[in-house]
C-alpha cells in the first residue's frame, strides 16, 4: 500500500467533500408532506434563512472537528433543499393566485429538520 503525502490527502478529502455535496443536493424519496399557509410562508422562509446563515457562520469558524464540520454542512444542504422546494411551490401557488395553502413533499431528513424547527409553533 502506498502512502499519500499531505498534499495528496488534502486533494482526496476535497474530492470526497465535493462528491458529498453533489449527493446532499439531491432529495430522497418523499416520506411526508407538510402544508404551509400563504400567511405562514414568509415566516417559514425567514426561519430557514436564519438557520442557514447561523450554521454557515459556525462552519466558517475553525473551532470544530472535521466530523462536526461535515455534519453541519450536511444539515445546511438539507435546509437549502427545503428552502428551494418551498420557494418553488410558493411561486407556483402565487402565480395561480387561488390557493390559501400549498403542500411540500419532504424526504426523511427534510421532514425531521422541518419538524424540529416548526412543530412546537404548530401545537
Amino acid at each position: 500500500m502506498s502512502r499519500l503525502a499531505g498534499n495528496d490527502i488534502m486533494k482526496e478529502l476535497e474530492f470526497l467533500i465535493k462528491e458529498l455535496h453533489k449527493e446532499w443536493e439531491c432529495s430522497g424519496a418523499a416520506k411526508a408532506t407538510v402544508i404551509i399557509g400563504i400567511e405562514e410562508v414568509e415566516e417559514v422562509n425567514r426561519t430557514l434563512a436564519e438557520k442557514i446563515i447561523t450554521k454557515q457562520q459556525v462552519l466558517e469558524k475553525d473551532e470544530m472537528t472535521f466530523r462536526e464540520s461535515i455534519q453541519l454542512s450536511r444539515e445546511n444542504f438539507v435546509l437549502l433543499r427545503m428552502a428551494k422546494k418551498i420557494k418553488a411551490r410558493e411561486d407556483k401557488t402565487n402565480k395561480k393566485g387561488m390557493d390559501w395553502e400549498f403542500s411540500i413533499p419532504l424526504d426523511k431528513e427534510e421532514f425531521k429538520l422541518f419538524k424540529s424547527m416548526f412543530e412546537p409553533k404548530l401545537g
